[in-house]
């Protein structure tokens, strides 16, 4: 057997073996003298700027893939890059404490929205899209570990609650995943109603990306279909909703288009954006987030791609009422969300 690539698959039939996983781990051990150092989420402060005061936790050397978590904002994923590029939406606003959504959404690669309310909402109810995003995580675990397979694992885990006196009470036990070498971010929800009464849990999960990877041409396609059956624009030949994107204009209108996922035989739904400069795959589970949303604004200076699977459609948006309801969730009931987002390189079939 020769030395192990510590970022490539081991052999079919040594896949299992501990003994192969120990001798990963050693090869890289005897090549880097503290692997914590190189590798293990690092924690950060902002000192300066919008955002100065606010923990993070950068994510490094996952295949070419860097990102934040952000901890006071609900451990969602800030700003992204990807082989040298910022490939997350990076929105022109003020400060994550500005008067509106507008203003105070800073974009990055995903922001959580609700859990009471997504899409228009009076500030009573937290505002446009709820208050999720201004919700600090208590965190309880961040570190790096090597796996019995010899591959190094980055773990950020947190709590959050959402509720108030006399109203909801809603928690959310959140753990990110994530291995040096693969350009792929796991997230796993556990959300419960810690109440006395039902709640409708209204969840969505705004990925949200930006130039270059969204350019004139692109294409985002979604295992899913329009309320009702095929829309106007006719079904594609493999069955999949799919928009090609336009070039950046001056006050372009954005589009919201309310769609059903639709699960594939895995028992998950995937949603892809395909582009000159690579694919990203945002991959769900319809039993757990039966409703996508896509976001397209081409409006020039906040050009960007929003791929939104959740319990719920925006307000806003055109689709039947069944949409907007969310999950009611009963008093001590959880229900789980699984939520998957990765990069791979560029192919010649853009458009195809």
């Amino acid at each position: 057997m020769t030395d192990p690539d510590p970022h490539g698959d081991p052999a079919p039939d040594l896949a299992g073996d501990a003994a192969w996983g120990t001798r990963r781990r050693r090869f890289v051990e005897a090549r880097s003298g503290a692997v914590e150092r190189a590798w293990a989420p690092r924690p950060v402060r902002v000192d300066d700027g919008p955002s100065i005061g606010r923990r993070q936790i950068e994510l490094r050397h996952l295949g070419g893939l860097e990102t934040t978590v952000e901890v006071d904002q609900f451990l969602d994923l800030g700003e992204a890059s990807w082989n040298g590029d910022v490939v997350s939406f990076v929105a022109p606003t003020t400060a994550p404490h500005a008067e509106s959504w507008a203003r105070r959404w800073q974009g990055g690669l995903l922001t959580t929205c609700g859990l009471t309310a997504v899409g228009v909402a009076p500030e009573a109810e937290g505002g446009m899209h709820g208050r999720a995003s201004r919700i600090p995580a208590t965190l309880t675990r961040s570190e790096g570990r090597w796996t019995p397979e010899g591959r190094y694992e980055l773990l950020v885990d947190g709590l959050l609650r959402e509720g108030a006196v006399f109203q909801q009470n809603l928690t959310v036990t959140r753990g990110i995943r994530a291995e040096v070498g693969v350009a792929r971010i796991r997230l796993h929800d556990v959300v419960r109603n810690e109440g006395f009464v039902a709640e409708p849990v209204r969840l969505l999960y705004h990925v949200n990306l930006g130039w270059p990877l969204l350019h004139g041409g692109a294409v985002v396609a979604a295992e899913a279909e329009p309320p009702g059956g095929a829309d106007s624009s006719g079904p594609q030949d493999d069955g999949r909703w799919r928009r090609v994107i336009g070039e950046p204009e001056p006050a372009a209108d954005e589009r919201v288009d309310a769609l059903d996922a639709v699960a594939g035989p895995d028992g998950w739904s995937t949603a892809t954006l395909v582009g000159e400069a690579g694919t990203v795959s945002i991959r769900f589970r319809p039993e757990q987030l039966p409703f996508l949303t896509v976001w397209r604004s081409t409006a020039a200076g906040s050009y960007a791609l929003g791929v939104e699977p959740g319990t719920c459609w925006p307000s806003h948006a055109v689709g039947p009422d069944r949409g907007k309801v969310g999950r009611i969730v009963e008093p001590g009931e959880s229900f789980e969300v699984d939520l998957e987002i990765a990069f791979e390189p560029a192919t010649d079939d853009v458009g195809d």
